[in-house]
């Protein structure tokens, strides 16, 4: 994502916040902070904005000994 696009996502937020606080006047850099937060946090919990996230272990058993194999996680279909 680029930071153009990161903007853009936050300023979405920001003002859908300030129309949820009844369009309040000064708060502009309130909205834009707690935006720019939830953004933030929900970029690290999907693996941040270039989508490097850890790789999973997973245990696949297929008989008495488990394996261990990292699985690389994909987006889409």
């Amino acid at each position: 994502m680029t930071d153009i696009d990161r903007q853009e996502e936050i300023r979405r937020r920001a003002y859908w916040i300030w129309e949820e606080e009844g369009s309040p006047v000064g708060e502009d850099l309130r909205h834009w902070t707690m935006a720019e937060a939830e953004f933030d946090a929900s970029n690290e919990e999907s693996g941040g904005a270039n989508g490097a996230a850890e790789t999973p272990i997973v245990e696949i058993s297929t008989g008495t000994e488990p394996v261990r194999k990292n699985v690389k996680r994909t987006e889409g279909p």
